[in-house]
């Protein structure tokens, strides 16, 4: 049987190794990775930059991967533009949001997608790690890579020594394998139980995983005004599907994102 073609997602820090070293494994076992799609903070930035042109050369001058990989690069933005960190609240809140929408996009477009978590600061694993969680369901996978010493110290792009580069499996509960299976059920609350406001809240939060500062701007209303409303939203959920507790903005990503 031929292997399912899949996506690569991988963060990226300063070091452009963690990128090809994974794709690398990837190959070794077998799999039909089509496309490269690299998740990096602002480019001004000159360490990140240097990463980035270092991985153009690689993908797209030096062709080392030829024409079967598509190598793409996906900034994280907020309303001023792009992401110079991922530390503040708000930064993380708008990379989630980017983070959110493009593994989405991919996972409903059917693809098979491997999150690289090895790049960047342990914040953007994090988020990386919430939206899979959401999203993902028993295809797809998140890897960490841990490299030896001397490949870290001689930052190779490529090793020969299977040992010098490990891919370990980041085990995540498949929270999308957990929402209710009653389409009906999910479809009532959102057209029935919800006001035409609310309902036009959830669409957003499930499309795009926007922060309450990001709604409010989208709809040009109070971050007070988006907090009461999620608050009653939540309520709702809780009511509809007989919660023992009150959902966060998670778990109503979790029990409306498959069929909404």
């Amino acid at each position: 049987m031929t292997p399912k073609s899949s996506i690569l997602v991988a963060t990226l820090g300063t070091e452009p190794q963690v990128v090809t070293l994974v794709l690398d494994k990837l190959l070794q076992e077998g799999e039909v990775v089509t496309r490269v799609i690299v998740v990096h903070t602002d480019d001004k930035d000159p360490t990140i930059g240097k990463a980035l042109e270092a991985l153009r050369h690689e993908f797209l001058t030096k062709r080392y991967y030829g024409d079967r990989t598509l190598f793409d690069l996906h900034v994280l933005a907020g309303s001023g533009g792009p992401l110079r960190d991922v530390t503040t609240p708000e930064e993380i809140d708008f990379a989630f949001e980017g983070v959110y929408s493009l593994l989405r996009q991919h996972k409903y477009a059917g693809h098979k997608i491997h999150l690289s978590i090895a790049g960047g600061r342990k914040t953007m694993a994090l988020f990386a790690m919430a939206t899979a969680q959401i999203l993902f369901d028993s295809d797809d996978r998140v890897w960490h890579l841990v490299s030896s010493p001397s490949l870290v110290s001689t930052r190779q792009l490529h090793t020969a020594a299977a040992e010098d580069a490990i891919l370990v499996p980041v085990p995540i509960a498949n929270w999308r394998n957990l929402q209710p299976s009653d389409t009906t059920r999910v479809r009532d609350f959102i057209d029935n139980v919800l006001t035409p406001a609310e309902r036009e809240i959830v669409m957003l939060l499930v499309q795009k995983g926007l922060s309450n500062q990001a709604l409010a701007d989208y709809l040009n209303k109070s971050v007070k005004t988006i907090a009461n409303q999620l608050t009653m939203i939540y309520s709702k959920l809780a009511d509809h599907f007989d919660l023992t507790e009150v959902p966060d903005r998670t778990m109503l990503l979790v029990l409306l994102g498959k069929n909404s």
